[in-house]
């Protein structure tokens, strides 16, 4: 670790929803780790930073705008790792990527915003190769279950089949969990983002995150109707994380060579169960999608969502993210392979919480092999980030 930096690790946004839950995993992570963590918390609200300071033994207050890059550039060289849940990402995130990747500071998040990942790589991935700054987006239930789950089932295909699988289909379900302002927020940036027709073409590539995305690439089953998984037993939906997630798998397997083949296929969808009960889910979670869509294209309806959405602080009681779950399983080659799950924890805040905390540690403190870039979370921690989510609770593991 180089010895100038302050702080083993800096969390932006803790005064927000998803934020505040980051920092008290983070608060009790001396335990776990087993050594003292120099930490600290930043942001532009001082007066709400030192409340939360003083509930969380008086950690260090950072105060800095998100949007000023000077600010953001004299926190990232103080820093070993930095960690963000301050979004949407496309309005408050750039100037801390950029601060990151010069500084050669290591950064996650929580994005979901693949545009906004796409610009990041275009603009800071030769950069942060440059300077060995590992920047990792989607490190929350986007996309971590999607990729580093497809990473583990692959490793775990080779050890026993001695080949990895030519295709990958992530079927999530059950899942159980709410929603935050956050999320929403940054839902509703993304519908205003879609009128660029260049971001419509953008998301419409199954690619779309690639180091080149424009080249010939092998054709991907993206799944957009509802149909029957006979592997399974049951019904299959268009799962609504899908376009976020399968351009990081894809990325990922892109960043690592392509060990699983130039022709590898990977999907994500949703199940319910093969039952008459799962039929009437099917359909109505693929008929709510599409009106959703719809609505979201349209000014007023959109506006009318955006009023009975959480707003921002807002987000599910601890007694709703307790009761939350949330299992994906992988079919590897048509046949129910292996399983990643939370059983005890909702997937966007009790599980996020627990995955974007333990991707800052992992960059913060383990001895990681992998180079600097805008990477995926299986390409800059791999195996290491499996065994701390292990640790934490999430399991891993063979059918």
């Amino acid at each position: 670790m180089a010895a100038a930096k302050d702080y083993d690790l800096v969390l932006f946004g803790a005064t927000g929803f998803t934020g505040r839950l980051v920092a008290d995993y983070l608060a009790s992570a001396p335990k776990r780790e087993g050594r003292s963590i120099h930490w600290a918390i930043a942001g532009r609200n001082e007066q709400k930073l030192e409340a939360i300071s003083q509930q969380l033994d008086h950690v260090p207050v950072l105060v800095a705008d998100a949007l000023d890059p000077a600010q953001c550039k004299a926190i990232a060289e103080r820093a070993h790792a930095i960690c963000t849940t301050v979004g949407p990402y496309g309005k408050y995130g750039s100037a801390l990527v950029a601060a990151c990747a010069d500084a050669g500071t290591h950064y996650c998040d929580l994005t979901g915003e693949v545009n906004w990942m796409r610009a990041m790589i275009d603009a800071h991935h030769a950069r942060a190769t440059e300077t060995g700054a590992r920047i990792v987006h989607a490190c929350g239930f986007d996309s971590i279950p999607s990729d580093l789950g497809t990473w583990a089932a692959q490793q775990e295909h080779i050890r026993q089949r001695g080949h990895a699988a030519h295709s990958i289909t992530a079927v999530y379900g059950p899942v159980k969990g709410g929603m935050s302002g956050g999320t929403a927020s940054s839902a509703f940036l993304l519908a205003d983002a879609m009128k660029d027709a260049a971001v419509r073409r953008l998301l419409r590539n199954p690619y779309a995150l690639d180091p080149d995305p424009e080249a010939p690439h092998a054709p991907q089953p993206d799944n957009k109707q509802p149909g029957w998984n006979k592997a399974l037993g049951r019904f299959v939906v268009p799962f609504f994380m899908a376009d976020t997630n399968s351009p990081v798998v894809r990325r990922g397997h892109a960043l690592a060579g392509h060990p699983w083949g130039e022709d590898f296929q990977y999907r994500e969808v949703m199940g319910t169960p093969g039952n008459a009960r799962g039929a009437i889910m099917a359909a109505t979670i693929t008929g709510g999608l599409l009106a959703l869509s719809e609505a979201m294209k349209r000014p007023r309806l959109r506006d009318a969502l955006k009023k009975r959405a959480p707003q921002p602080g807002q987000g599910p009681s601890e007694e709703q993210r307790a009761a939350g779950h949330w299992r994906v399983t992988f079919i590897a080659d048509g046949v129910p392979f292996y399983i990643v799950e939370d059983p005890a924890g909702d997937p966007g805040y009790a599980s996020t919480s627990k995955m974007l905390g333990e991707s800052a540690l992992c960059l913060a403190f383990d001895d990681l092999a992998s180079p600097g870039g805008v990477l995926t979370p299986s390409v800059a921690m791999g195996e290491a980030l499996v065994e701390r989510l292990r640790r934490a609770g999430l399991r891993f593991h063979a059918m």
